[in-house]
């Protein structure tokens, strides 16, 4: 009888662990799943710092802003977890870049890595080789695309992609960039060929003058209110070409990031998780 009850409470006891096990693994990968303030901070920085230094230089360059219409798009089709982009890309307007990588995520190596696509992308004659990408890069620099709205998400598995446990980082634009045999800009003086509505010119991009601070007022009184979105599919009529294939899928694929020591964008994930695991550890010894 005390061998049954032994192995009993043993039993009980392995299957408290694996419960908390499972708790904590979806604890922290939820936390790792969310964007905090700073990585939001980090992706509109960035766009608007390599936007300022483009070569050639653009005569006219838009300064972007954070759209929570576009992050709340971005983050439900992120959920879904599919190496692909949203098919209701073309009807919404809007551009959008994906990244993936099995290690902690990193905004300011998405970006770059991004951008870095500018080296295989020749602007005078506009094309890209056969056997590398460059949507990534043109839509990151796109004139006309002036608000960004992105959102990550933890996938055990990505369909269309042989990955498990990795983020999924996707980011939409608006308007949409990458018309076919269009630029992404116009090349000049900067600032030389700015519209009346954005006469400022602030680090080499045209601003209007509502738009100064916009890193820290994301929801700026622009002219054009994000809830233009729901209305877009609506539209019957295409005043431009159409767009080509959707931006092209990220192959720079990051396995296995590097992970040592504090991530400092995640502070915020981790404080609420080490809370919980404190309050799980409790529970298990009560």
């Amino acid at each position: 009888m005390a061998y049954l009850g032994s192995s009993g409470s043993r039993g009980s006891m392995y299957w408290n662990v694996a419960l908390w096990s499972t708790r904590l693994w979806v604890i922290l990968s939820l936390a790792a799943g969310q964007l905090t303030e700073q990585e939001k901070s980090t992706i509109i920085d960035l766009h608007n710092e390599l936007r300022s230094k483009v070569q050639p230089r653009a005569a006219f360059m838009q300064k972007v802003v954070w759209d929570e219409t576009l992050r709340v798009v971005a983050e439900a089709y992120a959920a879904k977890c599919i190496w692909d982009h949203n098919p209701q890309l073309e009807e919404l307007s809007m551009g959008e870049n994906l990244f993936v990588g099995t290690g902690p995520f990193n905004a300011t190596k998405a970006m770059l890595d991004w951008f870095g696509e500018h080296m295989d992308y020749d602007f005078e004659t506009n094309n890209c080789p056969e056997d590398k990408m460059c949507g990534h890069y043109t839509q990151m620099v796109w004139a006309d695309s002036k608000r960004i709205g992105c959102a990550t998400h933890f996938c055990n598995t990505l369909e269309g992609l042989d990955f498990e446990k990795a983020t999924l980082l996707v980011c939409d634009y608006f308007p949409s960039g990458n018309f076919e045999e269009q630029k992404p800009y116009e090349s000049g003086e900067p600032c030389s060929k700015c519209p009346d509505n954005l006469s400022l010119c602030e680090v080499n991009m045209c601003v209007a003058e509502n738009l100064f601070n916009s890193s820290e007022k994301p929801e700026s009184d622009d002219t054009e209110a994000p809830t233009v979105l729901p209305e877009l599919p609506r539209m019957t009529t295409e005043p431009f070409a159409a767009p080509e294939e959707p931006t092209q899928v990220h192959v720079k694929i990051e396995r296995d990031m590097e992970s040592k020591g504090s991530h400092g964008s995640k502070t915020e994930s981790v404080s609420a998780s080490l809370v919980m695991l404190v309050w799980l550890l409790a529970a298990l010894v009560l």
